[in-house]
């Protein structure tokens, strides 16, 4: 068996989620329905994760980086859902990427080739990346449902628990 699959198996355990939508209109209209956000959370339980945490904040830096800060202490992955487009209030990246101990560049990567394959050359517009801070994941998703969908299912579910793993030091405790 390879290290990888050793490492997989060694790693499986549910995970606690946290999911932050970021999203002005959403903020300031919360009457409005957070489709992103439902999504997201609906992959997540129905994958046998926990979901420890929900909010919405606007496009503010330091609104986004207190919003993460504080899920972090009760996640092992925090999933931060919009503002990594290119538009000028898209400032999620802005936001959160400094507090990366590590980035995890392949997550992107692999994001926009699969995204690549669904909606074509704009998926070159995504600054979707991922992190370690305190030894919990954080991914920055765009924040179309599709998008959350794909990187769910085909990244997230299946490689978090491996990598919260790592980043821990091949632990499941933060320490």
């Amino acid at each position: 068996m390879r290290s990888h699959e050793e490492h997989r198996r060694e790693a499986a355990f549910p995970l606690k989620f946290s999911i932050l939508t970021v999203s002005t209109s959403r903020y300031e209209n919360r009457d409005q329905k957070d489709v992103t956000g439902d999504v997201a959370e609906e992959i997540l339980r129905k994958s046998g994760n926990e979901v420890v945490e929900r909010d919405i904040c606007p496009d503010d830096p330091a609104m986004i980086r207190n919003a993460v800060m504080r899920m972090i202490e009760k996640s092992d992955v925090v999933v931060v859902c919009g503002g990594t487009g290119i538009h000028p209030q898209d400032l999620t990246v802005e936001a959160v990427k400094p507090i990366f101990e590590r980035e995890i560049t392949g997550f992107g990567e692999i994001f926009r080739f699969l995204s690549y394959a669904e909606i074509g050359p704009a998926a070159m517009l995504s600054r979707a990346t991922a992190g370690v801070v305190k030894k919990t994941i954080v991914y920055l998703l765009p924040g179309s449902p599709d998008a959350v969908k794909l990187a769910l299912e085909k990244i997230i579910i299946p490689e978090s628990a491996h990598a919260v793993w790592t980043a821990r030091g091949y632990s499941k405790r933060r320490n």
